[in-house]
């Protein structure tokens, strides 16, 4: 049975500038401090060093195993290795865990990565290594009521997406509705753990902060 867990702000160390549990190398804090923290993270897992992602907002998904774990460039990471945890760092985008029988994975999809396929993409690879009976859980990460764009992209991207619309006055995008809607088109049972990163204190928010941590969402088979 997968297990999974989402960090959130409290606990770990901090420079000045990073309140807590940050787990994010390219954010500015002291990469001593952050290494402290996965091996906080790693030691509460009780398995093996999780694997990270160096996110770039794309869509590329990469199968990945204890001996393929370092320098890894992509938006999607899965394994069909069991007891290798998986983990995906965001502080808004959608930070989403899928399990299924005989695979993993990890997805970061903000806005490009959602409108670009990377869900799509990862959901496919892990049917190509022969997994199934997929459930998608997607942890806390920015609300439609807080994600304004401005007017040209809002009416650009909820032409092509409409699922991403809310209205129109405020121009702001639902992240959550148009991976819900990839998911279940796919086949996948979701589930959504209903807290916005920028209206919650306990998590980190770029939108809201600017310089800020990032937060993880950790699966493992």
């Amino acid at each position: 049975m997968p297990q999974t867990l989402f960090t959130a702000r409290s606990g770990g160390v901090s420079s000045r500038e990073f309140t807590s549990f940050n787990l994010a190398l390219h954010v500015g804090d002291l990469a001593a401090h952050v290494m402290t923290n996965r091996d906080l993270l790693a030691s509460a897992l009780s398995q093996r060093q999780p694997i990270y992602m160096n996110q770039v907002h794309g869509n590329l998904a990469i199968e990945v195993s204890s001996a393929n774990s370092k320098a890894i460039t992509a938006d999607a990471i899965f394994t069909s290795e069991v007891g290798l945890p998986l983990v995906v760092l965001s502080a808004d985008c959608l930070p989403i865990l899928i399990s299924a029988k005989g695979a993993v994975a990890a997805i970061h999809a903000g806005r490009e990565g959602l409108i670009n396929g990377v869900i799509s993409n990862c959901i496919q690879a892990m049917r190509a290594i022969g997994a199934i009976d997929f459930e998608a859980q997607i942890g806390p990460a920015i609300c439609a009521n807080c994600y304004e764009v401005d007017m040209q992209m809002y009416l650009e991207l909820t032409d092509r997406f409409p699922n991403l619309a809310t209205e129109g006055s405020r121009h702001a995008l639902n992240l959550r509705a148009e991976a819900l809607a990839q998911l279940k088109e796919l086949g996948v049972k979701v589930s959504i753990i209903d807290i916005c990163t920028a209206e919650s204190e306990n998590h980190f928010s770029y939108r809201r902060d600017g310089k800020t941590g990032r937060g993880a969402g950790v699966i493992a088979l």
